[in-house]
C-alpha cells in the first residue's frame, strides 16, 4: 500500500494510459499531434555542420583525416538486403490467428494502430473501423469515446508506446477476442520500459466495431506498474549500458512456504533460434545467442546512433535428440517490433557448420505454468542436472502435475542476465551483464499442467 501512496505522490498517477487507456492527469510534455519514429528510423544529422565533426586527436602529425568520416548509413543498411530477406507474416501464423474473419479484424485494428503511433501509410485492406457511437468497457479511466484517440492523447504524455495485435480468434460469427501488448516508456529521467499483456473482445456489425470490453491479464494495474516503473538493482549497478528493458509478463500464483516460485505466462511470439550441441557442456554454447539470430547491427555510437529496446529474459531449453542435444532459444520480443505485420527472418550464417543444422523462426507459445528455482550459474553446468531432479520432486510431492513431451518433463532455464536489443529491423545485439554467482540471478524451471 505504501508503494501505492507513494506512486501516487511522486508522479500524479492518476489514469494510466495501458493500452486503449487514456493519458495521466499531469502536465503534457508533448503536443497532442505529435508522433513517433521506430527505432530503426535515425534522424537526419547535417555532417557539414561544426558542431558535428569529431576531431581525430594527432591526425595533423600523421597525415591522416583531420575529422571522422561516418559510413554507417542506417537506411542503406535497411535496403541492402530487400531483395533476399525473408519475412515471416505472423497475421498468417495459424497458430495465432485461428480464422480468416478474426485476422481480417485483427489486421485492420493493427494497422489503424500503427498509423496513429508512426503514421504509416494505409494499405489496400478491409477496413473494421470503431463505430462513434460504440460500446466500450474498460477498467481503465478514459476521456475519448473512441480506442484510436485514446492512443493519441497517451501520445502526449509517454516518451514512447508501442501496441502490438498478438492473437486473434472468433468466439462467435460477429465477436472477436484479440490479444494486445503494450509497451510504454515512462517520462522520468531513467526512462523506465513498461510491459502489460491482456486482451479484448469486440462486437462486428459489418466492418464496424461496435463494443469492445478490455481485460488486463495482471488485475491491479497499479501494482502492476510498480513493480516495473521503479529502477531495478542491476540496470542502476550497471547505469548506461543499455536502456531498461521489457521484461516478459509472468504472475506470481500462490507458492508460500515453498522452495520453488509458481507463475503463470501470458502467451506470446518469441523469436526461436536453434542449434545442435556438438561440443563439450564445459563450452557452454547454450549460454550465448547464436549469429544466426540476428536480422540486423544495431549503430549504439556516433551522430547516427540508432535507439532500439531491449528485452529480458532469454529462455533456453535443452532436448535430447538420438545421441545429442538439440539447443533451443526462446527470446522474447519488443513490442515495437512485433507490432508489424511482417518480421524479419535472419539471413543464413555463412560461418556456422552444416552439422549444427542452425536454423531460426518466429514460435508462438500459448500461456503456460512454470515453477522455478533461483540459480546462479549457466544453462549448462553440471549441477544442473541435480536442480532439475529436485525441482522435479518437490512439485510432485506438492501435488503439481509436470507437462511431459514424448515422454520426458519439460525444463527450461531463464538467463535474467542477458537482454536481447531490437529496432524494428529485428534483433540486433545481445547484451550480457555480469551478476555475482551467490546472487542466484537466473533460474532453473519446469512446466505445468
Amino acid at each position: 500500500m505504501r508503494i501505492i501512496v507513494l506512486l501516487q505522490l511522486l508522479f500524479q498517477f492518476r489514469n494510466p494510459a495501458v493500452a486503449w487507456v487514456s493519458s495521466p492527469r499531469i502536465l503534457q510534455s508533448r503536443s497532442v499531434l505529435s508522433v513517433q519514429k521506430r527505432s530503426s528510423v535515425v534522424d537526419e544529422t547535417k555532417l557539414d555542420d561544426e558542431d558535428s565533426i569529431i576531431p581525430i586527436e594527432g591526425a595533423q602529425f600523421f597525415g591522416g583525416n583531420k575529422q571522422k568520416e561516418e559510413f554507417f548509413d542506417p537506411v542503406a543498411e535497411a535496403q541492402a538486403g530487400l531483395e533476399t530477406r525473408q519475412y515471416y507474416d505472423r497475421f498468417a501464423d495459424t497458430l495465432a490467428f485461428q480464422d480468416a474473419a478474426a485476422t481480417s479484424v485483427a489486421r485492420s485494428v493493427q494497422q489503424q494502430i500503427n498509423r496513429v503511433l508512426y503514421e504509416e501509410e494505409q494499405s489496400q485492406v478491409t477496413e473494421y473501423s470503431y463505430k462513434p457511437s460504440m460500446e466500450w468497457k474498460t477498467s481503465f479511466p478514459v476521456k475519448e469515446a473512441n480506442p484510436l484517440m485514446e492512443l493519441k492523447n497517451a501520445l502526449a504524455f509517454y516518451e514512447h508506446m508501442d501496441v502490438a495485435i498478438t492473437s486473434a480468434k472468433s468466439i462467435s460469427s460477429n465477436t472477436i477476442e484479440v490479444r494486445w501488448e503494450i509497451a510504454v516508456t515512462w517520462p522520468i529521467f531513467w526512462e523506465p520500459r513498461l510491459l502489460f499483456t491482456g486482451q479484448s473482445i469486440l462486437s462486428i456489425d459489418g466492418s464496424s466495431i461496435t463494443r469492445q470490453v478490455d481485460t488486463l491479464d495482471e488485475k491491479d494495474l497499479l501494482v502492476s506498474v510498480a513493480k516495473q516503473i521503479f529502477p531495478r538493482f542491476w540496470d542502476i549497478y550497471h547505469i548506461g549500458m543499455t536502456p531498461s528493458a521489457e521484461l516478459s509478463p509472468r504472475f506470481p500464483q500462490s507458492s508460500l512456504l515453498k522452495s520453488y516460485n509458481v507463475y503463470e505466462l501470458p502467451a506470446r511470439l518469441y523469436l526461436q533460434p536453434t542449434q545442435l550441441d556438438t561440443g563439450k557442456r564445459s563450452d557452454n554454447t547454450a549460454a550465448m545467442i547464436p549469429n544466426h539470430a540476428f536480422t540486423c547491427i544495431i549503430k549504439t555510437m556516433g551522430p547516427q546512433k540508432q535507439r532500439y529496446v531491449p528485452t529480458s529474459p532469454v529462455e533456453v531449453k535443452l532436448i535430447s535428440q538420438g545421441d545429442g542435444l538439440q539447443i533451443q532459444w526462446h527470446i522474447p520480443l519488443a513490442v515495437e517490433f512485433a507490432s508489424q505485420a511482417t518480421l524479419a527472418l535472419p539471413d543464413a550464417d555463412e560461418e556456422a557448420e552444416a552439422s549444427l543444422n542452425p536454423a531460426c523462426g518466429y514460435k508462438w507459445k500459448e500461456s503456460r505454468k512454470v515453477a522455478t528455482v533461483p540459480y546462479g550459474g549457466s544453462p549448462q553446468d553440471e549441477e544442473i542436472a541435480n536442480i532439475r531432479k529436485q525441482l522435479y520432486n518437490q512439485v510432485i510431492k506438492d501435488g503439481l502435475k509436470p507437462r511431459m513431451e514424448n515422454g520426458r518433463p519439460v525444463f527450461f532455464f531463464w538467463m535474467n542476465s542477458v537482454k536481447a536489443c531490437y529496432t524494428s529491423s529485428g534483433l540486433g545485439m545481445g547484451v550480457y551483464d555480469w551478476r555475482p554467482t551467490f546472487v542466484k540471478a537466473n533460474e532453473v524451471g519446469i512446466e505445468l499442467e
